[in-house]
């Protein structure tokens, strides 16, 4: 998970609450496995996909809910 920068990165987080409460009441209030470490991230949304591209060139990065990103990245062909 990363930080939120700019209007966009809180208005896209922000459409994940109702999905984040939703799933917290479905499970009795737990927000996630017990136990399990959290850590802030120290980048933006924008400094992960940068990240991604400049280490795997040609990636795709995509943003999903409830604050989580997909990197694909196919292996070029030698």
């Amino acid at each position: 998970m990363a930080y939120n920068r700019t209007p966009v990165d809180w208005v896209i987080s922000g459409c994940g609450l109702p999905a984040s409460r939703f799933r917290a009441r479905r499970n009795g209030g737990k927000r996630g496995p017990v136990g399990m470490p959290v850590e802030d991230s120290a980048m933006s949304w924008g400094e992960a996909r940068e990240s991604v591209r400049r280490l795997l060139p040609g990636a795709r990065f995509r943003r999903r809910l409830l604050w989580r990103y997909v990197a694909v990245w196919d292996k070029p062909v030698a």
